[in-house]
């Protein structure tokens, strides 16, 4: 018998738990969800259970940061904090992403945040759940459906995409963008890259666009940013939510 939407929820409650008890620290939605969902994937991956520790080790504001901090360094490819001796509470991350390193928890947690993150993370499916056991009578047809998880995102694809821009004189290849990307977050989670198509005349393309197949990869990928900044084979590459708009010129 496959599990339901709301069993999934219920086998979750400590993860959730541990995401809201950082939101309510300070941190922010999306960099709390990455960094729980970092946690997951190691519990799932060695073993290691550091999510029931989320909720007792990390008492302040401070430790929140600190975690959530020291998850998006492995996530976006900053050097690994270094261990040092931590004041008052926390949790370090230090040792427990198994082998494989960076990329390999990169792709760990897109695959979380695809999978049954899509529910651990959702408001609004918690706030049905708690109504629900609150108030009891018949379980809501959302939370009583089979959980599959999806292939791809029924979100558009627009936001599923991120829009880049190249360093003046410096473009990529659709094919360097691509590799770039599913090097760090897994096979498969490109849809598309496109370029721009008319460039002024006697210069190279400046910018463009790349679409995954889940949403959640290009939030990942900007870890609760408006912009960030990407080294891809020592060329800079800037991202940042791709925004639909009219008259925009032709990419390709």
């Amino acid at each position: 018998m496959e599990p339901t939407v709301r069993d999934v929820l219920a086998f979750h409650r400590v993860d959730r738990a541990a995401y809201e008890h950082l939101v309510s620290l300070g941190a922010g939605r999306q960099p709390a969800r990455d960094a729980v969902a970092l946690l997951m994937w190691v519990h799932h991956s060695v073993g290691v259970d550091a999510i029931a520790s989320v909720c007792h080790e990390v008492r302040t504001p401070a430790d929140a940061v600190r975690l959530v901090s020291d998850a998006l360094a492995v996530l976006h490819g900053i050097a690994w904090p270094r261990p040092h001796r931590r004041q008052g509470g926390g949790m370090p991350l230090a040792g427990l992403v198994p082998g494989g390193g960076e990329p390999r928890a990169r792709r760990g947690v897109a695959g979380v945040l695809r999978g049954v993150g899509a529910l651990v993370f959702d408001d609004r499916l918690q706030a049905l759940l708690r109504r629900h056991e609150k108030e009891g009578g018949a379980v809501p047809a959302e939370l009583a459906a089979p959980y599959r998880p999806g292939d791809a995102d029924e979100e558009g694809e627009g936001g599923r995409s991120l829009f880049i821009t190249f360093s003046k004189g410096f473009p990529l290849t659709r094919e360097e963008i691509s590799a770039y990307f599913t090097e760090r977050w897994g096979e498969g989670c490109v849809e598309s890259v496109m370029i721009e198509r008319a460039p002024p005349l006697g210069e190279p393309p400046r910018y463009g666009r790349v679409a995954f197949r889940w949403a959640s990869v290009a939030e990942a990928v900007l870890g609760g940013q408006r912009l960030v900044k990407l080294l891809v084979n020592g060329r800079q590459l800037w991202a940042r939510k791709y925004v639909p708009k009219p008259h925009q010129p032709p990419l390709s």
